[in-house]
């Protein structure tokens, strides 16, 4: 009897006795963690949501899971029937039940901001049963069950209390995932703690603990010294130290963030292809890439990550200042051009060294460049308004699918870049409403070609991610838009 009581507890210290909170620093402050508000696109509130909400459905690569959907069918172009998983229960204690997806979906199509826009789509939720919704849409569209990956589902109870109007960083909801909200300080401090009635297979750790770091030399230290367990998002120039630290992993992933040249096609020369075409052959990337970003940038091959759906792999544009200076000769500029190039400070790592080297390669073609670096709020500002010739940005493709990028920026009446383009349009609105995927992805690589060879910016690189975990750390899912699921990780 003895020595099964010792080995039950032995049993029981191996269980217990190690979990223990997993501490985590993102890249930016976590300002916001209300999943349907105006910051809810943001990596750190996806990162967020990820660990405290569920979706119906979640995405495995290219192929849908079901999470809280056990099922789900498409009646006709414009409806989709889920079937929901019964038992299941949320942070507060209340059962999940179809009236929370529709509260959800509701919620998330009134709001403004965020992932609202891809609701508006929304005609009506019914729920015929308590383990039955059914969605009606205005309009068809090819990717629903992408942007139904990102609606987090919370109690219908809890989002009619907060009535039409409450959004934002002061709203915390709760909801049926494996972790469920400790403390929050919009900006410091984020815990979250292990749902024990959890449906699925319970985290091993206790919780998570979200510390802020704003530095990110201070983040490089936090993560050698073990005061942070993972991190993520570090620059080139911190990939050697970090490996230099034995009791380090580094793993550098695709990501899916790309880096960008936009031109504003309403102001001359840059309504002119030729012109446009003209400037991205003057750039001899593939050095620029190896000089900058060794360890985190490759060429584009197109303008969306491989990572992201719709994606097919084009021609590069060779390095040829020669031909460049044909281009700008034939339409019309012989000695070059004036112009400027935009965009804000520490936007992405090396954005500076890219902005100077682009202008520099770009005056051996005749053309000069005045490089405009503006704080944050007022390079956005001026983004948003259009008060620009070029901008330098990088950009991620945060749904994975072509639809939020190629579909949304290139679309003529969107204005992004006063690019108009009527038979892109008509390739981009059909690929928005096309229910067969395979037919959708056909579709994007026609107006993903016709915005590469039309250069309508230039897509120089694909950018990856550094992430950093202590060497007790095992499970880690890595993330293409910096929100891994962490349910599963385990810490010896």
């Amino acid at each position: 009897m003895r020595k099964i009581l010792v080995a039950l507890a032995a049993a029981l210290l191996s269980t217990t006795a190690f979990a223990q909170t997993l501490k985590v620093s993102p890249p930016r402050n976590i300002i916001d963690i209300d999943p349907h508000g105006p910051n809810a696109l943001l990596r750190e509130s996806v990162l967020v949501a990820r660990q405290v909400f569920e979706t119906l459905v979640r995405f495995d690569g290219d192929e849908p899971v079901g999470v809280l959907a056990e099922s789900w069918k498409q009646i006709d172009d414009k409806t989709w029937e889920f079937k929901l998983r019964p038992g299941v229960k949320f942070h507060d204690g209340s059962a999940f039940d179809s009236a929370d997806v529709k509260a959800s979906a509701e919620r998330l199509s009134r709001a403004k901001g965020g992932l609202a826009s891809q609701w508006k789509v929304l005609e009506s939720v019914e729920t015929p049963d308590p383990l039955t919704a059914v969605i009606r849409l205005k309009n068809p569209v090819g990717p629903f069950l992408r942007i139904t990956s990102f609606l987090s589902i919370a109690p219908s109870e809890v989002i009619d209390a907060k009535g039409p109007e409450e959004y934002g960083a002061g709203v915390i909801l709760p909801g049926t995932g494996p972790f469920k909200i400790g403390d929050f300080s919009p900006g410091d401090s984020l815990t979250v703690t292990t749902n024990p009635d959890y449906w699925g297979e319970k985290p091993k750790i206790d919780g998570l603990q979200f510390v802020n770091i704003p530095e990110q030399t201070a983040r490089v230290t936090a993560i050698l010294n073990g005061e942070v367990d993972i991190a993520w998002a570090f620059s080139d120039d911190e990939v050697a130290t970090l490996r230099s630290e034995p009791t380090v992993k580094v793993d550098i992933v695709p990501s899916a963030t790309y880096g960008y040249t936009w031109f504003n096609a309403a102001r001359k020369p840059f309504d002119d292809p030729r012109v446009r075409q003209a400037m991205w052959h003057a750039i001899d990337i593939e050095k620029v890439l190896r000089d900058l970003k060794p360890e985190t940038g490759t060429p584009a091959r197109n303008v969306i990550p491989e990572t992201v759906f719709g994606f097919t792999p084009l021609q590069p544009y060779a390095y040829d200042p020669e031909k460049a200076k044909a281009l700008l000769a034939e339409a019309g500029f012989p000695q070059g051009f004036q112009t400027s190039l935009l965009f804000g400070q520490n936007f992405f790592p090396g954005i500076s060294d890219f902005g100077q080297i682009f202008v520099s390669y770009w005056d051996a073609i005749g053309v000069k460049v005045r490089p405009l670096e503006q704080e944050r709020a007022i390079f956005t500002q001026n983004f948003r308004e259009m008060n620009w010739d070029m901008v330098l940005s990088s950009n991620p493709a945060l749904t994975l699918d072509a639809d939020y990028t190629v579909g949304r920026l290139y679309y003529s009446e969107n204005k992004e870049m006063n690019y108009t383009n009527l038979d892109l349009d008509k390739l981009l609105l059909a690929a928005k409403a096309e229910s067969d995927q395979s037919k959708r992805k056909e579709l994007y690589a026609e107006a993903t070609k016709v915005i590469w060879d039309d250069a309508v910016g230039i897509f120089w690189g694909d950018l990856k991610i550094v992430y950093a975990a202590r060497s007790n750390v095992s499970g880690l899912q890595f993330s293409p838009i910096e929100a891994p699921y962490l349910a599963g990780v385990t810490v010896d």
